[in-house]
């Protein structure tokens, strides 16, 4: 049996007093889509950032059986690729140059191979953004430089894909978009774990749901288990309906359980 693309045990975040993520344990397999839900400050975002090393934390994470400590930073780029939230671009470079990025992790130089145009040509088509390829990505709209930023990210060809937000600033129709690809790359034997907002796209996405609450992982299945009304009383402070549709969950938060928090 082949291990885990993503395996932590014991994780923990602190800034300072404050526990950010309080000893989680989570093991992704291959043709995993895992998403992470749960109220603001929930500890999500530092989750990812400490499975990818890019905040200080204890406990045990491997990636693909790999201690995540003694794996080269070259090696850890070919084995995971993450999107921060935010889709922040500071430099007006063309879009297929920002692409092309999700190259470097494979040796590229001056030029780029067959394999590399091929690479960034598909992502590219797959996001929808073949037309902005020459603009400079300053000059996109929110929406637009946010799937710039996927399509990076799918043109690295990493096995695991680790997304926060990759649905902010979309319309509906990309939002769609962006899961499906993302659900086609963990069908495909690679695996993704992704911070969603929108409960209905979570639980159409996912494969497991995780809700994410004060640092810790209170629920871990499939949607169904885990969106049940009393669930996101005590998570999120709201009365939810759950319907259903095409046999997918569907939770719509309608009041709150208590007073509003100015």
């Amino acid at each position: 049996m082949s291990e885990p693309l993503l395996f932590a045990t014991g994780l923990t975040v602190r800034y300072g007093p404050r526990t950010a993520v309080n000893d989680v344990a989570l093991s992704v397999e291959a043709g995993e889509f895992v998403v992470i839900v749960g109220p603001n400050g929930a500890g999500k975002t530092s989750l990812l950032k400490a499975a990818v090393g890019l905040v200080p934390a204890t406990g045990a994470i491997a990636i693909a059986g790999t201690p995540l400590p003694i794996l080269p930073l070259p090696e850890r780029a070919r084995r995971l690729a993450y999107l921060p939230q935010g889709h922040v671009f500071h430099w007006p470079l063309a879009v297929i140059d920002i692409v092309a990025l999700g190259r470097l992790p494979r040796g590229v130089g001056a030029d780029l191979s067959v394999a590399d145009m091929t690479a960034v040509a598909e992502a590219m088509a797959a996001t929808g953004i073949a037309q902005y390829a020459d603009r400079p990505v300053t000059t996109l709209s929110g929406g637009e430089r946010a799937r710039v930023a996927v399509a990076r990210v799918l043109a690295s060809e990493t096995p695991l894909i680790l997304a926060d937000e990759p649905t902010a600033s979309l319309d509906p129709h990309y939002q769609l978009v962006v899961i499906d690809i993302l659900k086609r790359h963990a069908a495909s034997g690679g695996a993704v774990v992704a911070v969603l907002h929108d409960l209905a796209l979570a639980a159409r996405a996912a494969d497991r749901l995780l809700i994410l609450d004060h640092g810790a992982i209170v629920a871990d299945g499939t949607p169904r288990l885990v969106l049940t009304a009393e669930r996101l009383a005590a998570t999120f402070g709201v009365n939810a309906e759950i319907v259903s549709v095409r046999g997918a969950p569907v939770a719509v938060p309608w009041s709150l359980t208590g007073p509003a928090v100015p």
